[in-house]
């Protein structure tokens, strides 16, 4: 289990992969993002994209899932009071396979809730050349360490593809 005390500035977290399909593509965009170049094939390659693109939406919630099967399955996580700074670098498209990541960027204690905290995460999905494909800064509130235990507590190792463990930017 993951406390609030667990993150530090600088942690980088891998979350692992995801493909995207374009089932899926096509699935979310029909039911919550309609627009031809992420509903119909033949219609996307006539747009500025030149073909078919997930919708910055379904890149999001791409992105969440790992963040959840990745790290928060895993944690004492209590919430997001919201979020920040939302990019789609470049259109996803399918058949990519992307990676997740989070960067720690800072913490800090609730100011109106002692027994939680801030940690305050970079989001990203990667494709395989590096290339940041999506980001956002989030604000995640995890519950703080209870008083009678003061070590760091080791974490499962989630289910997920490629898993990398933990690192520091220095």
């Amino acid at each position: 289990m993951r406390y609030f005390e667990d993150f530090r500035e600088g942690d980088v977290h891998e979350l692992g992969t995801v493909t995207v399909t374009e089932e899926e593509v096509l699935e979310f965009a029909r039911r919550f993002d309609p627009q031809p170049f992420h509903t119909d094939p033949e219609l996307a390659k006539q747009s500025p994209f030149g073909g078919l693109i997930a919708s910055g939406f379904h890149t999001s919630a791409l992105f969440m899932r790992r963040y959840v099967d990745g790290l928060l399955a895993y944690s004492a996580c209590a919430g997001s009071p919201g979020i920040d700074e939302v990019r789609y670098h470049r259109p996803v498209r399918p058949g990519e396979t992307l990676t997740a990541r989070i960067v720690v960027l800072g913490s800090r204690p609730s100011l109106g809730n002692p027994a939680t905290g801030i940690v305050q995460p970079r989001c990203e999905l990667v494709a395989p050349d590096g290339t940041v494909v999506f980001s956002m800064i989030l604000h995640s509130i995890f519950r703080r360490r209870p008083a009678d235990s003061s070590a760091r507590t080791p974490v499962p190792t989630p289910a997920v593809e490629d898993p990398v463990p933990c690192a520091r930017i220095s």
